[in-house]
């Protein structure tokens, strides 16, 4: 929950800085000291979710006997998906201090956010308000707030430092403490962030005392306002008649229909406990979404027997418990409805042989394994007060069937199904791996049934089996069955592409380099890396789609002396998986241009033809008769 509780864990997110900088931050005076110590710093008005985007959270507020302090206590996770940037938004926030800011997130940093966290959450509002009277729907100035306490609080944090990280290493900056130890923001990890009481301390938040609880009805208001995924716990002190009458979602002073209703409970020394489950539509921010809660005391005289609802479990309804699961859990939105009791309510069963069903603190409902194949159990309902359910009902918890599975050369899992005594159910089934799924197949089953899946799609390693039972008279159930079945891994095909002249590879002007194409694929469709070697050099070819190019350079073989150039092209899948192909590159040829010959004498024709020199002295001839010729008397 961030309403509250939410905001003390601020600071705490200080630590996971997994969301949107605080804009006071640059504003606090932080001064980290050796890389190590911080100063108090100012974060008024800031709350949790302004620091840290988590995936999901708990928070658990416990008020004390004097009805003047409470613990809270919250843990906020981050998914291997998120903690990236948890880690890399914490490295952030140390810029311009030594080893800030620099991709590695250290165990320096870590110890400098515990150290300044108590200071910074001590100035957050944590959201959580109450207020004397019934149906209180306003929060005004003078409300009676929830307030952090500096000396109760403390943080706490799990695998922000992942020592098992490949690339966890000593700090290698000057001023760095002697332990200290890092790796990079870019690791995946998934981590949470605890807000916690500290050792020496009974509390971490205070508020002022409730005038006469014990007889005057009160409201709690939570300011649940960008809490988008997180679960609250409220336990009170032990109070006689103290119910929970009434509650209110507010989306901007407007009453909100179709929300989770509180589930109530009692601990097993009489504390009242109400269990919240906050939510926010992202897109509508920033409307400010207000829960009010409605509590009062009442005379137990005339306290009534709990009472089963429409969505209980008829009697002789059937719950399953395939082999190798020896508990199952109904979650607590689906047991909300099977009673009613303005106390809360559990269940009280007996069961032969050790089968049994159960409701957990958290509303959940637990199917628990006996000796044999299965057992009748009893239940009725019990109120936080004891008083009984005037009816009881008989369910049975058995084993449905047993199984068998294989895989065959063509990589299918044939699970062979044999249901026990209790047949006549429908299993839906497909094969599972982490977020991976395969095509689902529904079948009733009367009597021995193969189920016949694909593992198209999965990776190599361990399978698993979700099924789904359903049936008249059967309770819905789902369960993720271990087959024992592990899927080899299949190497990726890989091939030359020849050139346009035939040949394997294209060589550049020079003749230094080839370039090389083909295609690989992997069966799984893992991620594939094409390396190529020639001469003992080698390098990555680019892979786009199934299509690989490797510009491959014979420099190593020139140096070598050697002139026949065999490459060999291997392509590796995620799981190790490789297949490699030699070809041989053959070296380019130098184009030898061809002699030029002379031109060829012409044959002589019989016809004779005067030289030009012949005209020449002729003429010459005839001038000089003509100059020697007497002249006229």
């Amino acid at each position: 929950m961030r309403p509250t509780v939410g905001t003390l864990l601020v600071l705490m997110l200080l630590l996971a800085g997994l969301g949107h900088a605080p804009p006071s931050l640059d504003e606090a005076q932080v001064v980290l000291v050796e890389g190590r110590q911080m100063e108090d710093v100012n974060c008024t008005g800031m709350t949790f979710e302004d620091l840290f985007a988590y995936d999901n959270a708990t928070f658990d507020v416990a008020v004390d006997g004097s009805w003047s302090a409470a613990s809270i206590t919250a843990t906020a996770r981050a998914s291997d998906q998120r903690a990236a940037d948890v880690r890399a938004d914490l490295d952030g926030l140390f810029d311009g201090f030594p080893g800030g800011n620099d991709s590695w997130i250290s165990t320096d940093e870590r110890d400098a956010v515990r150290e300044v966290g108590p200071s910074c959450i001590a100035d957050m509002s944590t959201r959580i308000t109450l207020h004397e009277g019934a149906s209180v729907r306003t929060i005004g100035d003078d409300a009676n707030e929830v307030r952090f306490v500096e000396d109760g609080l403390a943080l706490d944090e799990r695998d922000l430092i992942p020592s098992d990280h490949p690339e966890y290493r000593t700090c290698p900056r000057p001023f760095a403490s002697s332990s200290c130890r890092e790796v990079p923001v870019s690791a995946t990890q998934a981590l949470e962030i605890d807000l916690m009481v500290a050792e020496d301390a009974s509390a971490n938040a205070a508020f002022e005392r409730l005038e006469d609880p014990d007889g005057t009805p009160f409201t709690i208001a939570i300011v649940a306002t960008n809490m988008t995924n997180a679960s609250m716990r409220l336990t009170f002190p032990s109070l006689a008649g103290l119910t929970l009458v009434g509650s209110e979602v507010q989306d901007d002073g407007n009453a909100v229909l179709n929300q989770d209703a509180p589930l109530v409970g009692q601990t097993s020394d009489g504390r009242l406990q109400v269990d919240l489950n906050l939510t926010y539509p992202l897109d509508e921010w920033p409307m400010e979404r207000v829960l009010y809660l409605d509590f009062t005391t009442e005379d137990l005289s005339s306290n009534s027997a709990p009472e089963w609802l429409t969505d209980a479990p008829d009697n002789g309804t059937r719950f399953s418990l395939p082999p190798g699961i020896n508990t199952a859990t109904i979650a607590a939105s689906d047991v909300a409805g099977w009673g009613f009791d303005q106390h809360g309510w559990s269940l009280s069963c007996e069961g032969a042989e050790g089968w049994n069903v159960s409701r957990t603190n958290l509303g959940t409902v637990v199917i628990a394994r006996g000796e044999g194949l299965g057992g009748d159990v009893i239940c009725g309902l019990v109120d936080g007060y004891g008083m009984v359910s005037d009816e009881q009902r008989t369910w049975s918890i058995v084993q449905p069937f047993t199984f068998d599975a294989n895989l065959t050369t063509e990589r299918h899992v044939l699970v062979e199904v044999n249901p026990a005594a209790e047949a006549g159910f429908t299993l839906a089934a497909t094969l599972e791996q982490g977020t991976r799924s395969g095509a689902v197949q529904s079948m009733p089953v009367l009597s021995t049934t193969v189920f016949d899946h694909s593992s198209e799609g999965m990776l190599p390693g361990s399978l698993s089996w979700s099924v789904r039972i359903s049936g008249n008279g059967w309770w819905i159930m789902e369960f993720l069955l271990d087959i024992d079945v592990v899927l080899p891994n299949a190497a990726p095909s890989l091939s030359i592409e020849p050139a346009l002249d035939g040949s394997n590879g294209t060589w550049n002007a020079l003749g230094t380099s080839a370039l090389v194409r083909g295609y690989a694929v992997d069966p799984e469709g893992e991620p594939l890396t094409v390396m190529w070697r020639l001469c003992g050099a080698g390098d990555e070819a680019t892979l786009q789609g199934e299509a690989w190019e490797a510009d491959i350079k014979t420099i190593a073989c020139d140096q070598q002396g050697i002139n026949t150039y065999v490459v060999e092209i291997t392509a590796t899948d995620a799981s190790g998986g490789e297949t490699s192909i030699s070809t041989s590159l053959d070296p380019p040829v130098a184009e030898v241009p061809e002699p030029v010959s002379p031109p060829a004498e012409e044959p002589q024709s019989r016809s004779f033809i005067p030289h030009p020199g012949l005209f020449a002295s002729v003429l010459c001839l005839a001038i000089a008769a003509v100059l020697s010729r007497p002249s006229d008397p």
